[in-house]
This record gives C-alpha cells, structure tokens and sequence, in this order.
C-alpha cells in the first residue's frame, strides 16, 4: 500500500461518526506508507441515502455529487503518483519503518 491513495469513508446511521476516520487518519498509516487524501467522504442517515438509483432528496442528491466528486479527486492521486517507486527508491531498508 506504499505511497497508494486512499480516500477515508465513514458511514453512519446517525449524524456523527466522524472520530474513526480521524482515528484511521492519526494511527492507521504507520509503516504502511498510505497516502490518505486531505478529503474524506462521511454518509450520515445511511437508511435514508443511496438506497436506488435515483436520488429523492436534496440530502441524497448532495452525498452523490460529493461521492462522485471524492472519486474524481481519488482518481486524479493516483495518476499523479503512479510511478512513484520507480522514481524514489521507496524500499530503502535504512528507513523501512518510517520515523
């Protein structure tokens, strides 16, 4: 997973559920070397979004369009560090557990 990107989802049946993703942002990449964007992706009221496939409300229409827009900017880190391992010698055992 070195030096992949990865974008955070959270899904919630309420309107919380924020603090695993800033868990999984803070602990999770150690020595694994993600590369987690600066964006992230929280799907609150889940029984009442994404259920088929036409949006019926404007809560619904807005986590679409923003999960559409999340993967296009998903889409866009990876081509831009595809290639990354050829370019810098990422396996340097000298520094093979980060910090």
């Amino acid at each position: 997973m070195g030096h992949k990107p990865a974008l955070l989802v959270g899904v919630s049946s309420g309107l919380g559920e924020s603090c695993p993703l800033s868990e999984l942002r803070a602990s999770s990449y150690k020595n694994c070397r993600i590369c987690y964007l600066p964006e992230q992706l929280i799907v609150r009221q889940v029984e009442d979004v994404m259920n088929g496939p036409e949006s019926i409300s404007k809560q619904e229409l807005r986590i679409r369009r923003r999960a559409d827009w999340a993967l296009q900017v998903l889409g866009e880190y990876a081509r831009a560090l595809r290639g990354m391992k050829e370019r810098v010698e990422i396996e340097d055992p000298e520094f093979a557990n980060g910090m």
